[in-house]
């Protein structure tokens, strides 16, 4: 996985790329699509696949956060807030392999960015996991403390 880090007056930005064995269409239903989400990212919940449709963040008993699809293109791209910031999947063909590019953005009101950046890198990699491989990482096997290490060091920003 390729990423990158940046930083202006207002937030943090995390643009992070990867290859997967499939094509754009089969890697847009897992973005879009409660079917496809829900095997990688669980708590996620896709309602209506167009610009200002919803995606919901289940929480803990009956609690969630609605998302508001901000851009939609299919088998281009989906981008959807994410709380006070923004996260943007694009898609594009390399052969018969998909590269997928993740950039999101987040304001330094958000409370856990370095988390939350880390968050988004293991979900990256879960969903090419689950593509290609048909079951998603075990998280047991991640090292959380080292990437938001890492990811603190890029931005230089304590949380």
């Amino acid at each position: 996985m390729d990423i990158k880090y940046s930083q202006d007056d207002n937030g943090a930005y995390q643009t992070a790329k990867t290859y997967i064995e499939a094509t754009p269409q089969t890697v847009f239903k897992y973005l879009s699509t409660t079917e496809g989400i829900q095997q990688w990212f669980p708590q996620l919940e896709v309602d209506e696949r167009a610009v200002g449709g919803h995606i919901y963040f289940h929480l803990e008993g009956d609690n969630y956060e609605t998302m508001h699809i901000t851009e939609f293109a299919e088998d281009q791209r989906i981008s959807y807030t994410w709380d006070v910031g923004e996260v943007k999947f694009q898609l594009e063909a390399d052969n018969n392999s998909t590269i997928l590019t993740l950039e999101e953005y987040l304001p330094y009101t958000f409370p856990h960015i370095i988390l939350d950046f880390a968050g988004w890198q293991f979900q990256l990699d879960n969903v090419k996991h689950v593509i290609e491989q048909g079951e998603p990482i075990d998280q047991q096997n991640l090292d959380f403390e080292n990437k938001k290490f890492e990811i603190a060091q890029h931005l230089n920003i304590e949380q």
